[in-house]
């Protein structure tokens, strides 16, 4: 995923639409994240600026980012002296992954005074920093001090200084003369993608590949003359793409699953679909957006996915302890044989030896028996001994049958509360999760004033016009199947793995074969089974479900079914209505 200096090249490019825009409103959703709402024209701009070292990238979102109910201090200082400023350049610098917005605001006393806000791309490095007009550190969103940095401390008081660059260039000051120059200079025992690599700034392996396309792991001192021209044409080629613009804004899929994104077409990636947008921003928006919120929400419920997922292991450790209990006990049938024949035979046993051999008239060939007998007791004593270790381990094994039923139900439960609160996308959801959690006495419930707010199921519409839901968590999957749907209506959900309700309302008491279609991708996508491929999807009548007395939220039995096997398909789901 190379978000390199092409790629940020595109973004500023995009950005300088905001020029002269006023910076309205300033958040800070996460500890790594800063959003600016920049009005200009009687329009606002979302301003992404996210420093995650998983994902950096700056750019116009439009997807909506939970804020806290306390801002961060970073947040506060950004608000101190910026809010009203006027956006006066944004450039990047030296071709690297380094943007800087430059801002006119105004001091304590009302005097102009220019502000610099840089955020640095740079991976686990990456980093939003606020900067004084004589290029002084106000703060940042990390601190880096001299225990981690000894060059380069970022903290209040200190002069910024840039990344350090080596000796790379920036590859558009370079013409052909200085291509072959870096060419003849250069280490020929190294591949010659590095030659681009390690020599431009802002460069990346993908772009590398592109530019030397089948050449890129031949030695330098390896490449022919022509071989050295083709390379040289090549780079100049991209470069003059780079200095007019002329950017595609590609999302690049492995089989159903968004894979990829870049600015141009790659030729190692000309088996793979793709799909193209009209700018940068709706790339990295739409390729990071999503799983960018299901991160924020895990960062903010980490305790809630741990408390769930050490339920689950130890649910596991009892369901393994209950099979080892079934294991000991299987044989228990054993005893009562044992006692019937001693008794049986009370008046002809021998007492002296630990073991007696008799006939067991049990066996279809009255084949004899050796059952072990403790000679300090009655052959009487002995066989009620076996009775009650009979009774003991037929009463054990009856209750821990019963004992591991129920932990095989609760880890389903528990797995289907981890996949609902993997899939959600809002905090209200992991909120009604919670309570749900709180109901069955997994987790105690603090005091909260606060009103809670209810959400919604997922609802979509079909490419042929029924209406399809999908539950959010088991609440809303109970209220879906029980008291939601009616009859004829059909309901879905993949055979035995956790994942959503789906109820898909007929019409007329008829429902087409392309909502069923959409409607499996939609249960299987809302799934634990959303990354695997030929996911069975059970589906049946509504009035075929029925919910077993004392069940668990989202528990349901079922019969009469059919199953359709299908993919879980991102792109297909996106193609799909949401009306919620």
């Amino acid at each position: 995923m190379p978000l390199d200096g092409v790629f940020v090249n595109s973004i500023v490019k995009e950005l300088s639409t905001i020029i002269n825009g006023k910076i309205d409103k300033i958040h800070q959703p996460s500890d790594y994240e800063n959003i600016l709402l920049v009005k200009k024209d009687k329009k606002t701009y979302k301003i992404l600026l996210c420093s995650n070292p998983s994902y950096p990238r700056v750019h116009i979102t439009e997807n909506n980012y939970e804020n806290p109910a306390a801002p961060p201090s970073f947040c506060m200082t950004l608000r101190k002296h910026l809010n009203g400023g006027k956006i006066a350049d944004i450039y990047q610098v030296n071709f690297d992954r380094i943007i800087e917005f430059k801002i006119e605001g105004r001091d304590e006393l009302g005097y102009p005074i220019i502000y610099f806000l840089i955020i640095e791309i740079m991976g686990k490095h990456s980093n939003i920093i606020l900067l004084n007009e004589k290029r002084y550190i106000i703060d940042s969103i990390k601190r880096i001090t001299s225990d981690v940095n000894r060059y380069r401390q970022i903290i209040p008081g200190v002069e910024y200084i840039c990344p350090p660059i080596g000796e790379k260039i920036n590859p558009l000051e370079q013409n052909d003369e200085s291509i072959i120059n870096i060419f003849s200079n250069f280490n020929s025992d190294k591949p010659v993608y590095k030659l681009f690599t390690d020599s431009f700034l802002g460069v990346s392996k993908t772009l590398a590949y592109e530019i030397c396309n089948n050449l890129a792991n031949t030695k330098l001192k390896d490449l022919s003359n022509e071989q050295k021209l083709l390379l040289n044409i090549n780079f100049l080629y991209y470069m003059a793409k780079i200095r007019s613009y002329d950017y595609k804004y590609i999302i690049f899929y492995k089989e159903t699953s968004m894979f990829d994104y870049y600015v141009f077409e790659l030729s190692e990636y000309k088996n793979l679909k793709f799909e193209l947008y009209e700018s940068p921003s709706k790339v990295l928006d739409t390729f990071y957006g999503q799983r960018d919120l299901k991160d924020s929400l895990k960062q903010k419920y980490t305790s809630l996915f741990k408390l769930i997922t050490n339920f689950i292991e130890r649910t596991d450790k009892k369901i393994q302890i209950y099979k080892e209990k079934i294991e000991e006990c299987s044989n228990f049938d054993i005893y009562k044989i044992y006692a019937d024949i001693l008794m049986a035979n009370q008046y002809y046993i021998d007492l002296s030896s630990d073991k007696v051999e008799l006939q067991n008239f049990y066996d279809p060939e009255l084949k004899n028996i050796v059952i072990p007998i403790d000679v300090d007791v009655s052959p009487v004593q002995n066989a009620q001994n076996y009775y009650k270790r009979y009774n003991k381990e037929k009463n054990t094994l009856e209750i821990t049958n019963k004992l591991l039923k129920d932990s095989i139900e609760e880890k389903q439960y528990l797995e289907s509360i981890l996949c609902n609160l993997e899939n959600a996308s809002d905090m209200d959801t992991i909120e009604e999760i919670k309570s749900e959690l709180f109901e069955l006495g997994y987790i105690k419930k603090k005091k909260n004033n606060i009103k809670q707010k209810k959400s919604s199921p997922h609802h979509f519409k079909s490419s042929d016009g029924f209406d399809i839901y999908v539950g959010k968590n088991n609440f809303q999957n109970d209220y879906l199947t029980m008291k939601f749907a009616v009859g004829s209506d059909i309901w879905m959900h993949v055979k035995n793995i956790p994942g959503s309700h789906v109820i898909i309302k007929s019409k007329n008491g008829e429902v087409s074969d392309t909502a069923l279609l959409e409607g499996a991708l939609l249960a299987a996508f809302f799934s634990k089974a959303k990354n695997s491929s030929n996911v069975p999807v059970d589906y049946t009548e509504k009035k075929n479900v029925k919910k077993p007395s004392g069940a668990k939220p989202g528990m349901v039995i079922y019969y009469t079914n059919k199953t359709i096997y299908v993919t879980p398909n991102e792109h297909k789901i996106k193609s799909l209505i949401s009306l919620a």
